[in-house]
Formats: structure tokens, C-alpha cells, sequence
């Protein structure tokens, strides 16, 4: 079974989305950020490089971005992951889509 591990800065930029989510649009549409934000992190589950993924390689080898909006429910943010020798998914942010993501994601060399 592939495991997901989520960093602590992720766990924030989640928080923060949500939040932002709630303050501008309202605890209904928090709501469905996070349902598409945990679907997202399902899908990667199901297949960890699945065909929406995109390989990142000019940020630092291995490293892949995932949007989280389906058809039908947009949504303006990338989760940012690599896939370990392993197989452990390891989730490293969850960025904006309009942020330079090579500025953001500095130092990941150890996170989980």
C-alpha cells in the first residue's frame, strides 16, 4: 500500500489556504476547497504520477506538481510532492498557482 507523508510546511500552506478560503468566500466554499485538496491528495495515492501530473525537473530532480481542481471546480493551487525510492509519497507544500515555485520551494532537501 502506498503511503502518503504530508511536511509540516505543507500542513500549513493547507491551513492557510483553507483559512483564506473561509475569510473571502465563506465556510461553505472552505469546505469544498479542502473536499478537493483531499481528493487531490487521494488521487496521488491511487496513482502516485498520474497523467495531470508534471514532472518539475528544472526545480530540483523528482520533484512533481499536481493541481487540485476537477472538472467543474476550479481551484488555483499545485501540491507539490516527489515520490521517494521507496514509494512513499512525501507532500511537500501546497502552492498557489500563480506563485514562482522555484522561489518557494528553497530547501527541501530533508523535509517530511
Amino acid at each position: 500500500m502506498t503511503k502518503l507523508v504530508i511536511s509540516a510546511s505543507a500542513r500549513r500552506d493547507i491551513a492557510g489556504a483553507l483559512q483564506h478560503s473561509g475569510k473571502r468566500w465563506g465556510e461553505k466554499q472552505r469546505r469544498h476547497y479542502r473536499l478537493l485538496i483531499e481528493n487531490a491528495l487521494g488521487d496521488l495515492l491511487d496513482i502516485p504520477e498520474p497523467p495531470a501530473s508534471r514532472a518539475r525537473d528544472e526545480i530540483r530532480p523528482g520533484i512533481r506538481t499536481f493541481h487540485i481542481a476537477r472538472r467543474g471546480h476550479p481551484a488555483r493551487h499545485l501540491i507539490v510532492y516527489r515520490v521517494a525510492p521507496d514509494g512513499i509519497i512525501q507532500v511537500i507544500r501546497l502552492l498557489h498557482d500563480a506563485m514562482e515555485l522555484s522561489r518557494a520551494i528553497l530547501d527541501i532537501s530533508d523535509e517530511k
